[in-house]
């Protein structure tokens, strides 16, 4: 009986946790619109296709659930697991080894995104019932669409790959916090800058990813966002190297206008 209770407790830990995590990612969304809207508005930064009429500049609530249900098994396991998770938890500066990390687990998770969302796009029943509304809004992106879809696209594309890293983790003799911090850093902004609809300048790709979009063949904010505008390439999410190889990659749309506005932290010339 009170393996029962317990076994109960971590679901409402794991419930708890989801809702924690989707608290988190929203206001992480909300920060980089607000961020980026103003330097839009400061004409810093302009829209990757000026064409397409923005509307989606709300939150949507569809997100916040599909976040947090997706993250709710992963968070009960956490939980189930916590005693030997804090045991051998350190926080260590070791900046370089917390960003190999970083890399070297966004490196793993963009083969199995790969896989995972090129399935989805290729069997039309699986696009149709839990994919499609991911693509509803096709170029009328924010930061706001990043999670915006059905719950099992996120359960799906994200859920399995982060519980096999947690077990990873659990199983080693020490983790560092760190390491977490600045995965978690890289994978929501290598994400919402993928989805913002902007022409991004480096020196904000480069720190909202932690250096991952600077490796060569990286899939820079526009490779996703020409994704939404034609769903059969750039599937991928952090880097090209896949779609290069399964013939899916897409370096331009006629829609995408490149290096629309030069700014003095561009690199480029004014």
């Amino acid at each position: 009986m009170d393996s029962i209770w317990y076994l109960l407790l971590c679901g409402l830990m794991g419930v708890q946790g989801g809702m924690g995590v989707a608290v988190m990612h929203a206001t992480f969304e909300h920060i980089w619109y607000h961020f980026l809207d103003w330097l839009h508005r400061k004409e810093y930064i302009q829209r990757l296709a000026p064409s397409i009429k923005v509307t989606q500049n709300q939150y949507f609530k569809e997100s916040f659930w599909a976040v947090a249900v997706g993250s709710m098994p992963v968070s009960a396991a956490g939980f189930y697991l916590r005693h030997g998770f804090w045991n051998r938890c350190l926080f260590s500066d070791d900046i370089v080894g917390s960003l190999l990390f970083t890399w070297f687990v966004m490196v793993l998770h963009d083969a199995y995104f790969f896989a995972v969302h090129s399935f989805m796009h290729l069997c039309k029943s699986v696009y149709k019932r839990v994919h499609q509304w991911h693509h509803s809004t096709n170029g009328d992106l924010t930061a706001f669409n990043t999670a915006y879809g059905d719950i099992l696209d996120i359960a799906f594309t994200f859920g399995p790959f982060y519980a096999a890293l947690v077990a990873y983790v659990y199983n080693q003799s020490s983790w560092n916090a760190l390491d977490v911090i600045c995965l978690m850093w890289a994978v929501n902004g290598v994400d919402i800058m993928g989805h913002c609809g902007y022409d991004l300048p480096v020196w904000i790709y480069a720190s909202g990813s932690l250096g991952v979009l600077l490796a060569p063949f990286a899939q820079r904010p526009k490779h996703h966002y020409i994704h939404h505008l034609d769903p059969r390439y750039n599937r991928s999410l952090y880097f090209t190297w896949w779609d290069r190889l399964a013939g899916t990659f897409r370096e331009n749309h006629p829609k995408v206008v490149n290096d629309i506005y030069a700014t003095p932290w561009s690199g480029k010339e004014l």
